[in-house]
This record gives structure tokens, sequence and C-alpha cells, in this order.
């Protein structure tokens, strides 16, 4: 019954998941039409090809060495020796010091940002090539992308697709990991521009404190003019040192955040490009069908519940047409007896 049914089936049609009835041929385009798209996603997900870190990580180290070049240039070992640089660091060596300290802490903190890409590119690509059903020897996934893989993972146990909710579930969370390692690169460059903005003020505070003194203690000596003007050259080396402080930390403060901010930018779209090939390959993976589990308790109707469903439609939709088609009949008949109770009665009518 039930192979007649679906033959049947074949020759009237089958209706919509709207209720509107179709016919073989638009069903038969529905079902290529859902086919195709299932080969797209699935060609689309093995032509994604992830883009490692790598480039951007050489961007970060030919940038380090033309900082480095250029700081080689100003030091005392350079093609012409100068003391520029150590003469601005020993101006405050403590703050400066500080300095250079958190800016190094930055250049390791970018390079360990865009490198934590490379593992989580290297899972991926072991749960693409891997044919153990079980996935027994995945690696150790990062923790970037630790709540995808058991996503993936529960996934694969029941047909390897994934719901249009988790595929969101993983782009959210893997996005909001990247922005918190952000954060923290870009309080690193603000941190860096605060130290050098507080050494400015420092040594601007220093030198109109000295400058104070000087002209306080001019005044107090009572010396003639020619020896106040000496005096007063000797007394400004103090302020002078002051404002050594000043500008020696806004250069040192700036450059940092510069250094810090390119770094960053590189980390950033390392992880961007990362994000966009994830996307793309989960797009691969993702089913569109309304015949999806709604809450991961409830499952796909199986072929033989289909297929009950569709001769009972056929059967309902044979019913309707017999029964339309007995109404009719029954009204022609009406329509005959009361033409012939109308013609009795006129010809009643006229024998009288």
């Amino acid at each position: 019954m039930a192979s007649s049914s679906r033959r049947g089936l074949g020759r009237l049609g089958e209706f919509g998941q709207s209720g509107v009835f179709r016919g073989p041929a638009q069903a038969a385009g529905g079902l290529v039409n859902g086919w195709d798209k299932r080969l797209m996603a699935r060609s689309l997900e093995r032509s994604v090809k992830f883009v490692g870190p790598g480039r951007y990580i050489l961007n970060m180290l030919l940038f380090l060495i033309a900082v480095g070049a250029v700081v080689f240039t100003l030091s005392p070992y350079g093609p012409r020796p100068t003391n520029l640089l150590v003469d601005a660091f020993n101006a405050n060596p403590a703050l400066n010091g500080l300095i250079l300290t958190v800016l190094l802490v930055g250049i390791i903190y970018n390079l360990r940002a865009a490198g934590v890409v490379s593992p989580a590119i290297n899972w991926v690509e072991s749960f693409r090539e891997t044919v153990d059903p079980r996935r027994a020897r995945l690696p150790r996934a990062p923790g970037l992308i630790s709540a995808m893989t058991k996503l993936l993972l529960d996934a694969d146990e029941r047909g390897g697709r994934l719901t249009p909710e988790s595929t969101r579930a993983i782009l959210d969370s893997i996005g909001t990991r990247m922005d918190e390692g952000r954060e923290m690169g870009k309080y690193i460059a603000n941190l860096l521009v605060f130290l050098g903005l507080l050494g400015t003020f420092w040594g601007l505070l220093h030198t109109v404190n000295a400058v104070a003194a000087t002209i306080s203690g001019l005044a107090a000596q009572g010396q003639s003019a020619e020896d106040a003007v000496a005096q007063l050259i000797t007394n400004l080396k103090a302020p002078l040192s002051g404002m050594g402080t000043a500008f020696s930390s806004s250069l040192f403060g700036l450059g940092g955040s510069l250094v810090v901010g390119f770094l960053d930018l590189q980390a950033s779209q390392a992880q961007g490009r990362f994000y966009t090939d994830l996307e793309d390959w989960l797009s691969g993976m993702t089913t569109t069908g309304v015949a999806r589990a709604g809450d991961g308790s409830k499952q796909a109707l199986s072929g033989d519940v289909v297929s009950a469903i569709q001769a009972l439609e056929t059967a309902l939709a044979a019913n309707t047409e017999a029964h339309i088609k007995a109404q009719a009949g029954q009204t022609a008949e009406l329509k005959d007896e009361i033409r012939a109770l109308n013609r009795s009665i006129i010809r009643s009518g006229g024998g009288e």
C-alpha cells in the first residue's frame, strides 16, 4: 500500500510546506533545488582554505627590524655615533625603563595574539582530514575554539551538520574571545601614552619648581647685574634637566605606542582573516532545511513516516475530489427534478 501511495503521489504531485498542492514537475524541481543547495554547501566546505598568520607575523618582524635599525642609527654604535637616545633615557631612567618594559610586554603579547590563530587552524584542518569516526586522534583544542570543538563533535555524532543557531553560537563565542584579547592590546598602547604624558607633567612640574627656586635665590643674594646673570645661567641647568625628563618620556611613550599600535593592527588582521575563513567553512556545514532538530531532543521525521503522511495527503485529496463530484451530481439531479416539477405545474394551470 505504501508503494502504491508513493506512485499515486508521483502522479498527482505533493502538498508543499505551506499547504499548497504542487504538481510532479514542481515537486521534482524542489528536490533538485534542495540537492543542488546541499552540493553547493559541500563544495564550499571543501573549497575553503584557511590562511595562516605567517604573513602577518612576518609584517610584525619586518616592522620591528625597521624600528631597531632606527634605534641603532641614533645609538653610539651607529654609522654616526650619537648619545641622543642614551641621554634621553638617562634623563629619567626609572620612568623610561618602565615605558620600555611595557613596550616589551606589548610586543610579546601581540606576537602571541597573532600566533594563537595557528593552533586553531591546525585543529580545524585535522578535523577536516581525519577519517576516524570517533575523532580520537584530534589534537588538543586551543582555548580560542574550545566552545566550537564541543559543538562540532556533538554535531558530528548526529550526521555532521550544524543548525544555524549552533553556527551563530560558535561565531559569537570566537568573536567575543577575539575582542577580549584585542582589548588588552589597546590598553597597553594607551598605557604607553599615559606614561609618556605622566613623564611630561612630571618634568614640567620639576622645571617650574626649579625656576621659582632660582629666581628666589637671585633676589635674596642682592648681587650686581653681571653676577646675577651669570648666576642665573648657572642655576638654569636644573630646570633644563626637568625639561629633558618631560621630552624624553614623551619620546619613549609615543614611540612605544606607535610600535604597539601597528603590532595590534597586524594581530587583529590575522584573527579577522581566521574568523572570515571559519565563517565560510561553517556555512558549508550548516543545514538550511526546515526538517532539523529544534532543541537537540527532537529528531527529523523518518522516511516511512514522511511517506505515510504523503500517502494520507494523497488519499485526502482524492476523497475530497470524489466528494465534490458527488455533490455536483446530486445538485444536477435536484435541478432536473425542479424543472420537471415546474413543467408539471405549468401544464396543470393551462388545463384549468
